[in-house]
């Protein structure tokens, strides 16, 4: 009876266990395998190269082609000894086999090395569309469509402090460009009078009435400092050389005097000269006076000489300060029309963006804040895209937040609204007669 027993239990544990049995096999059934990743440009893979040398009983590294290397857009690897190799589209254990075969042959081996190919760096995906962060970003395996939504920093947000910042900060440039935009005016002003050659420095109206303001009063006693300055500095230039002009003027009239002086002095000798020749030719007279006359002569005529170089120079160096004169001024014009001509261009750039900064800060205290209360509550989950380039073409596709994201992505992030967005003109918001259809409409922004 024991036996008996002892047999119905174990028959009833065995058909206990064949369920089980089968239920497990189902489950232990193997998946497919994920496809293997496959390289593209801007990937960064590490090539290492092995070879098993029996005679000395060890493994030699390749070191030439111990590095890191960059897909590049041709999707090519430039290697040592192998020059470009094609990339682009291959696994790595693909690569890795048409490395050591090229190796091989280029080499002369009997066996193909081994080489180990791995990749360092992914090539980046990128985030488009309406995220806090939009850009480029580095990939990093087994990541989603939400953990990049993430790392762009979600959906964008408007707050009322950050509002405030902004404009803040729409204020102080307003102010800083006023200010700089008053600066470049009264530089305008005093580099026109400099151009006149003006004795004073006169402001005009538009500066005299904000002569209450702390820092432009500042700037305008710095301007007439500096014109002030400047124009004795030119004044002291332009007075020394046209005193040197006329000290020169005057050396050149004296010594024009002396020449007239000397010709008749020269005559003089002259005609005693001849005189005395006359004599001596006649025996009338010694030969010592008339070698002491010849002497007078010569000299007289070096003198001569002295003075006509003496001359000269002075009339030449009357020209030179003419021309170093007239070249001041010249100098002096250009500066001064080259500066009102950059302070010209940079008052209208000045212009250009005090206009942009106003308009951000009407849009900062005004119509955001308008907006921000009209949305509050309208926009439903974000909608996300994938454009992969795969095979020279670009495919787009809708997918959720779980879908793998591969390198090289594009994803584009749209805000759908339940309603439709209001419309914000001045001071008021207007709704739509539509507003309460529930609908879903993309806003790609």
């Amino acid at each position: 009876m024991q036996k008996l027993t002892r047999s119905i239990l174990v028959v009833a544990l065995c058909l206990c266990a064949l369920p089980v049995t089968r239920t497990v096999a189902r489950d232990a059934a193997p998946q497919a395998p994920e496809p293997e990743y496959k390289l593209g440009p801007q990937d960064q893979v590490r090539v290492k190269v092995y070879e098993w040398r029996p005679s000395r009983d060890e493994v030699y590294e390749w070191t030439a082609f111990k590095a890191d290397y960059v897909v590049s857009g041709s999707g090519s690897l430039s290697l040592p000894l192998l020059g470009d190799v094609p990339a682009n589209g291959k696994t790595t254990t693909e690569l890795q086999r048409d490395l050591g075969e090229r190796l091989r042959d280029r080499m002369g081996l009997v066996a193909s090395p081994d080489v180990t190919v791995e990749i360092v760096h992914f090539r980046p995906f990128y985030v488009v569309g309406a995220v806090e962060k939009p850009g480029e970003y580095p990939y990093r395996p087994d990541l989603n469509v939400l953990e990049a939504y993430a790392l762009a920093g979600g959906r964008p947000r408007t707050s009322p402090a950050r509002l405030q910042r902004e404009a803040i900060a729409a204020r102080g440039d307003l102010h800083s460009y006023a200010l700089e935009s008053q600066s470049l005016r009264a530089r305008m002003v005093r580099l026109q009078a400099e151009l006149a050659d003006a004795a004073t420095l006169k402001w005009p109206a538009e500066l005299e009435g904000r002569l209450v303001t702390p820092e432009l009063n500042r700037v305008l006693n710095q301007e007439k400092l500096v014109f002030d300055m400047r124009r004795e500095a030119y004044r002291t230039q332009v007075t020394a050389l046209r005193q040197l002009e006329a000290f020169l003027q005057k050396e050149a009239t004296s010594l024009e005097k002396q020449l007239e002086v000397h010709q008749t002095e020269v005559a003089s000798v002259r005609t005693e000269l001849q005189i005395v020749q006359d004599l001596f030719k006649k025996g009338l007279t010694p030969a010592t006076r008339k070698l002491t006359l010849e002497r007078n002569m010569a000299q007289v005529d070096g003198d001569r000489l002295r003075l006509e170089t003496n001359l000269m120079r002075a009339r030449q160096e009357g020209s030179k300060t003419k021309v170093a004169l007239a070249e001041l001024l010249a100098k002096r014009n250009t500066e001064l029309s080259a500066e009102l001509q950059k302070s010209q261009s940079r008052l209208d750039e000045l212009s250009s963006r005090m206009e942009t900064s106003a308009s951000l800060l009407h849009e900062s205290e005004v119509l955001a804040p308008q907006a921000l209360v009209a949305e509050e509550g309208q926009e439903a989950q974000p909608v996300f895209t994938i454009v992969r380039r795969s095979g020279g073409k670009s495919s787009e596709q809708v997918v959720s937040q779980d879908q793998a994201v591969q390198p090289g992505d594009t994803i584009i992030v749209e805000q759908p609204r339940k309603y439709p967005r209001p419309r914000v003109s001045g001071d008021l918001t207007d709704s739509s007669p539509t507003a309460s259809a529930d609908v879903s409409l993309p806003d790609r922004r």
